[in-house]
């Protein structure tokens, strides 16, 4: 895994997405929608790497959370609030680049 500070070109364009969307960091209440709807985005490395570096959580928890997400999705409206938040940041050129 890469240092919070180093990410790969292929994911810093998602990262400075997700910190111009949540420039005060990322809430508790916005992680797990961001995770469901990064997820078909992403490989599950990708997204743990993404979301360590942003939110400097540790990559086991990350992971965990990553599978409990696609198990039991966060409500409907959660997501689709992140998504509105995130496409206002770039979400679909970000998801274009992969």
């Amino acid at each position: 895994m890469s240092t919070p500070d180093i990410l790969p070109p292929t994911l810093s364009g998602a990262a400075h997405m997700l910190r111009s969307a949540y420039p005060g960091g990322m809430p508790d209440t916005a992680y797990f929608a961001v995770l469901a709807l990064l997820y078909e985005h992403f490989s599950d490395r990708n997204l743990v790497e993404l979301m360590a570096a942003v939110t400097g959580k540790d990559a086991a928890t990350i992971l965990n959370d990553i599978y409990a997400c696609a198990s039991s999705k966060p409500e409907a409206s959660a997501i689709a609030a992140a998504r509105r938040r995130l496409e206002r940041h770039g979400l679909q050129a970000v998801c274009a680049e992969e």
